[in-house]
């Protein structure tokens, strides 16, 4: 399946880069602000790149390596002065080193202006809702690894009314194939196309790019993590937190900052039983995740 890196220039001057298998469909689609909330919200938008390739996972990764240049690299790159690429080599940083969640935040989301720190008892997904809460201790049903333990949610950052909504669990194996993450990169728009909220742990590399695509869309996420929350939140995570569209969960405190087997294993329960259903990309014969889909009686899809 071929694949298509682009840049497109929106109306405010920002250049947005994405990847498709199908550059004309999704040129549309930004044009008719049904593509990334950058895009549709400086409509019109203008292609002044892009790039072809054998497979869209080649095609995505280039994107991704893009999307990490200054705005002067990308200059260069659109217009074709290739010997300038070198000298602007300078790493682009997309950790915000010295960035706390501030206690508010203003844009035009569903959230606009709400406080991100204070506990949310509203109902439902979308605006007028506090978009986060701490909500610490929330129990939840025994898990069946574990018979004499309950795994709790210690902590939380976003929506919390996500947990009361239909949810799809995506997991998978570390080894996985070529065909198989083609597979899942399907799934994932499939699923951001429908609306789905979808639940993951996002670590791995195949679920950072699963959650890449989920980014683009408006459905809700839910990112369980198999350590306590961070002081610093990602940057890509600020306008889905604005958007009140995502909920960051966790069965540890603070004090547990490193992610190890054990953490992950922990992480993988509560997700399972949060999850109405669960999505595999796919299973390593033997291996823990194989072990861990054996305790449930849920629905399991497998996509790869």
């Amino acid at each position: 399946m071929k694949g298509y890196t682009y840049i497109l220039q929106c109306s405010d001057g920002s250049y947005y880069v994405g990847s498709t298998n199908n550059l004309e469909l999704r040129l549309a689609q930004h044009q008719a602000g049904e593509g990334a909330n950058h895009t549709k919200k400086r409509l019109p938008v203008e292609l002044v790149y892009y790039e072809e390739y054998a497979r869209i996972d080649e095609a995505f990764y280039r994107e991704k390596q893009i999307q990490g240049w200054r705005r002067a690299k990308k200059e260069a790159l659109i217009n074709g002065e290739y010997d300038k690429l070198p000298e602007l080599a300078k790493a682009y940083g997309t950790r915000l080193p010295s960035t706390r969640l501030p206690s508010t935040i203003s844009g035009s989301g569903f959230g606009d202006g709400e406080k991100l720190l204070s506990t949310s008892s509203g109902s439902g997904f979308g605006g007028g809702e506090s978009v986060t809460g701490s909500a610490r201790w929330l129990s939840l049903s025994k898990p069946q690894l574990t018979s004499d333990k309950t795994t709790s949610i210690i902590d939380t950052l976003g929506n919390t009314n996500l947990l009361t909504i239909p949810k799809t669990a995506f997991l998978c194996s570390r080894n996985i194939s070529a065909s198989a993450v083609l597979k899942c990169y399907d799934w994932a728009i499939a699923q951001r196309e429908a609306g789905n909220c979808v639940i993951s742990g996002f670590h791995s590399q195949i679920e950072k790019d699963v959650l890449h695509y989920l980014l683009k869309g408006s459905q809700p996420i839910i990112v369980a993590m198999a350590r306590g929350l961070k002081k610093i939140i990602e940057p890509e995570f600020l306008q889905p937190l604005q958007e009140n569209r995502l909920l960051i969960i966790t069965p540890f405190d603070t004090n547990t900052r490193r992610i190890s087997q054990r953490t992950a294993e922990i992480r993988n329960q509560l997700m399972i039983q949060l999850a109405d259903t669960i999505a595999v990309g796919h299973i390593s014969p033997g291996g823990n995740l194989e072990k861990l889909l054996q305790t449930t009686n849920k629905e399991i899809v497998r996509i790869g």
